[in-house]
């Protein structure tokens, strides 16, 4: 065989075996896609949640903090005190996760934690209150079984998502629970169930889901979304952890509060990674130091509490509607809530929770019986951070 014909043949085999690894790989993408199709499209099983949610328990009792004089005093003070008035479910359920069911109360202006979980569950009970005219708190799937809770449409509806979902796993309420809605009887299950289905990492909001899911989905270690995404607790995690610190909600205190509970539940479900439960860990500690910087020679803390970010410091002089003597309960409040279930490792030194437990018992004692009203959703997080700060839920300490 001639020079000619040997280059002619090596090209020839060349061009055979790039066409042949071309093929392979192209059915290699064929078969990957077709799978990663199969995967997102396949009808996607929740996880079966506990019907007894999680308990999660203040892991502290300092009397330094406040006093049980001073305790009495304040949750005196907090009575959810809606009878005879149009209740704002922002209040209710504000109110009843912070009291929980058992609480009764001698003031007969003052609901029990029953009536309120009524007046969430119960639509004959929201109709009784609100009148026929108002659309309902609870609105059934007309397309399954799912249960809705009204959200952030007025005053008879829930300001966050699954803010009342999430209150009423706080307060111990079963799956199995009865839910009566317009169109009839259901279990709180249909709302979980609707949650899950409806949940995506890219909602508004997502610090009550979690929390949800932390309590009725501890053992699960993943799940997957009707978008396809998986969500695993690391993930959520870093879901949380993300934003701008002050960002969102109460200054971004319930994404706080979700990860301290996040690692109370993974000291007995383990559902983080070690990895994902050290770098909790290390953003708690610091938001932490933060804090400690931070922290007014009075005790509170304000909306500006993070001090400089990546992107720069807070805007100062920027207060809500509400005013800044609200801005520092609402974010001193929510910050020894937070704190109350944190791990040791997580927590300043004693005397930065004891300066701003004082304050906060003062700050409350002076609001007129006005303010107390209008600012009653942010006090419920001040009078249960006290509570837990004593090692207890409001509703066990409380003698009305």
């Amino acid at each position: 065989m001639s020079e000619s014909e040997q280059s002619k043949s090596a090209i020839s085999r060349r061009t055979i075996a790039f066409a042949v690894v071309q093929t392979v790989f192209l059915v290699g993408v064929g078969a990957l896609a077709a799978w990663r199709y199969q995967e997102l499209t396949k009808p996607s099983l929740p996880p079966v949640p506990r019907n007894e949610p999680l308990r999660f328990t203040p892991r502290y009792d300092r009397p330094e903090v406040v006093s049980s004089e001073q305790l009495q005093r304040v949750l005196q003070l907090l009575e959810p005190r809606f009878r005879g008035r149009n209740p704002q479910i922002n209040h209710v359920d504000h109110a009843l996760r912070f009291w929980g069911v058992e609480s009764v109360f001698s003031d007969p202006r003052s609901l029990s934690g029953i009536e309120m979980r009524e007046l969430l569950l119960d639509h004959r009970r929201f109709a009784a209150a609100w009148g026929d005219e108002q659309k309902p708190f609870l609105v059934p799937d007309t397309t399954g079984d799912g249960l809705k809770f009204r959200t952030m449409e007025g005053k008879a509806s829930a300001s966050h998502v699954d803010h009342t979902l999430a209150g009423l796993a706080e307060v111990g309420t079963p799956l199995d629970f009865p839910v009566i809605t317009p169109k009839g009887e259901t279990t709180l299950r249909a709302g979980l169930a609707q949650s899950l289905d409806q949940f995506s990492l890219n909602q508004v909001e997502y610090e009550w889901s979690t929390l949800a899911y932390l309590h009725y989905l501890p053992h699960a270690k993943s799940f997957r979304t009707q978008e396809g995404q998986e969500i695993t607790w690391d993930r959520l995690a870093d879901r949380l952890m993300r934003q701008r610190l002050a960002q969102g909600v109460c200054f971004g205190n319930h994404r706080l509060h979700a990860l301290a509970l996040m690692l109370q539940a993974d000291e007995e479900f383990e559902l983080l990674s070690e990895t994902g439960r050290a770098k909790v860990i290390a953003h708690l500690q610091d938001v932490t130091r933060r804090l400690v910087e931070t922290q007014s020679p009075e005790g509170y803390w304000d909306g500006g509490w993070p001090g400089e970010e990546v992107d720069g410091p807070q805007p100062e002089g920027v207060s809500s509607p509400m005013g800044v003597q609200a801005d520092r309960l609402l974010a001193t409040g929510h910050a020894l809530e937070w704190w109350a279930f944190a791990p040791p490792e997580c927590l300043p030194p004693a005397e930065v929770i004891e300066r701003a437990g004082q304050w906060l018992v003062q700050g409350v004692e002076e609001l007129t019986p006005s303010q107390l009203s209008r600012s009653y959703p942010f006090l419920t997080h001040v009078g249960r951070a006290l509570a837990l700060w004593r090692g207890q839920f409001p509703a066990d300490v409380y003698r009305p």
